[in-house]
């Protein structure tokens, strides 16, 4: 009797993870495969705060529906590595999330084209045939970038890592790019 008190004491008082529904809205073509490999991605960068995310689509929500946390994401642009050459623009941004009376909001938005054209060039050959995958990636640091402000309520930047006020696009192809533990504290205290 006592051992099943225990173990029920132990269920009561384990905080369960925060549960985080990112709602997920398109203006244009996507690849599956970048969307895979954006939600690996950002799952492997933000899920070591313990946060857990649930994945929608803007057009599956109902109105009825209610959520723990929302987000709401929009991606303009071709979500895609098309084979044309893009001017390469270096001025801007890849995303940014609003922000009103210096509160940071939960909507964002991801420039695709610009994440797409930014990291065109850092593609090998070889790299290329795995070309949606890597935008997925990229766009999944961008969005993991975005969603620390969103999530910890912070228009701060680090000095390191997927939060760094600028990402280059080495850094959006590289095989790893994580958060700090600093950062993935703050997300924890949330």
């Amino acid at each position: 009797m006592r051992l099943v008190c225990a173990a029920l004491l132990a269920i009561f008082c384990v905080r369960a993870a925060p549960a985080v529904t990112l709602v997920l809205q398109f203006d244009e073509a996507y690849s599956t495969r970048s969307l895979a490999a954006m939600k690996r991605e950002v799952a492997s960068i933000v899920g070591e705060s313990g946060i857990k995310l649930d994945w929608r689509f803007l057009a599956d929500v109902h109105s009825a529906e209610t959520f723990e946390s929302l987000v709401v994401i929009r991606f303009r642009g071709a979500c895609i590595m098309q084979p044309r050459d893009y001017m390469r623009d270096e001025r801007g941004y890849y995303a940014f999330s609003y922000v009103s009376d210096g509160d940071v909001l939960p909507f964002s938005e991801v420039e695709c084209d610009k994440v797409a054209s930014s990291i065109r060039p850092e593609l090998s050959s070889e790299q290329w045939k795995d070309r949606d995958s890597i935008l997925g990636r990229a766009l999944g640091r961008v969005l993991a970038h975005e969603l620390f402000h969103m999530l910890a309520k912070s228009p701060h930047h680090s000095t390191a890592g997927v939060t760094k006020f600028a990402l280059s696009p080495a850094q959006l192809v590289a095989d790893r790019l994580p958060m700090t533990p600093a950062d993935l504290r703050k997300l924890k205290s949330q």
